[in-house]
């Protein structure tokens, strides 16, 4: 006798828990997604939902659509540097042994975008925190960690709740020592108070949890890391446990590799072939990441090109002069004469649009 095939509402639950479980999702997780509560998806899931489950399916729908669409397409517009791959492998340190690391880069250097990066690649074994005001205490950073992690919690949970629910989330997946252990991403770590930071290092010292932490900051976390105050002993405890650490240090050339990189990832998106770049364009590109702000200045000087000559009507080269004319659309001053726009402006002709040179 044939199967009977399964009902579109059928087949997408089954897709649904297939991901579940490959991926190590909880109910209240799901249940998230759809928008709906853990007891409503419990029922959708075993056939039991004796209401219209149609706007969940929709909605489960729609997220498997776009997991697929995510999959078919490029993982990330993350561009690989040699500070990005330095960062990475603390992270891979941090997360294996596991144990703290430390990372400590000027701004605008590529270290918000690697840690994500990472924190990508690992799924839902590991946690970017982008510290703000609001997690900034032990308090908030537990109620932020109690929702990233979307652990169970009563209705009106107290902070030991949340405590707890995040540390049986960290212990089931560490799974004493069987499981993986779980890496949480801190950066602007100088932001947390001592009394959160020391909360990380708690989960990080828990047999049971053993949770790899990663800080993050400009050069003010070492000195944060060594003062006295905050916590009876400062962070002694936690510096001790550092057993991964990168530094790129204030004054420390940004390599050119990886000035092209970037550049080349952002005219490529912008739909320029960046081999069009002669040796002296190149070289005003490295010395801008030399200046604060570092590979983050080559994205806006080069951007800052872009929308001048958007509005000027003309066709860019992204060539150093015109990289320097740019300069004040960035809060920069130019270091050459401009008295002519030095772009290649376009005027109509014809049917082809073909157009004129009118260079400075």
């Amino acid at each position: 006798m044939a199967q009977e095939a399964k009902s579109p509402e059928a087949e997408t639950v089954a897709e649904v828990l297939s991901v579940q479980a490959a991926e190590g999702l909880s109910n209240r997780q799901v249940a998230r997604i759809l928008d709906c509560s853990p007891a409503v998806w419990s029922q959708i899931r075993a056939g039991k939902y004796a209401g219209d489950a149609a706007k969940y399916l929709a909605r489960a729908a729609q997220w498997l659509r776009e997991r697929r669409e995510r999959r078919g397409g490029a993982e990330s517009d993350y561009v690989e540097t040699s500070i990005g791959r330095a960062i990475m492998a603390v992270c891979a340190r941090a997360w294996q042994l596991p144990c703290i690391g430390r990372i400590v880069t000027e701004s605008g250097a590529g270290k918000t975008a690697a840690l994500a990066e990472f924190a990508r690649r690992r799924g839902n074994k590991a946690l970017y925190l982008a510290v703000g005001e609001l997690v900034a205490d032990k308090r908030g950073l537990l109620a932020d960690l109690a929702e990233r992690l979307a652990v169970g919690l009563p209705r009106r949970p107290t902070a030991y709740d949340r405590a707890s629910a995040v540390r049986r989330r960290f212990a089931d997946s560490y799974a004493g020592g069987k499981g993986t252990p779980f890496l949480v991403l801190v950066d602007e770590a100088t932001v947390l108070a001592p009394s959160a930071i020391n909360l990380l290092r708690n989960f990080h010292d828990d047999p049971a949890c053993r949770v790899g932490v990663v800080l993050a900051d400009t050069a003010r976390l070492d000195a944060y890391l060594r003062s006295p105050s905050g916590i009876a002993g400062g962070n002694e405890q936690l510096r001790s446990r550092c057993g991964a650490a990168y530094a790129h240090t204030k004054g420390e050339e940004i390599a050119l590799s990886d000035v092209k990189a970037v550049a080349g990832s952002v005219l490529a998106g912008i739909g320029f072939d960046p081999k069009r770049l002669g040796a002296e364009d190149w070289k005003f590109l490295h010395r801008l990441a030399q200046k604060d702000g570092r590979l983050r200045n080559v994205v806006y000087r080069l951007t800052a090109v872009r929308d001048v000559a958007e509005a000027a009507g003309a066709r860019p080269s992204y060539s150093a002069r015109e990289l320097d004319f740019a300069a004040t659309l960035v809060g920069e001053r130019c270091e050459l004469d401009h008295r002519e726009p030095p772009f290649v402006i376009l005027h109509r002709a014809g049917r082809s649009g073909a157009g004129r040179a009118a260079v400075a």
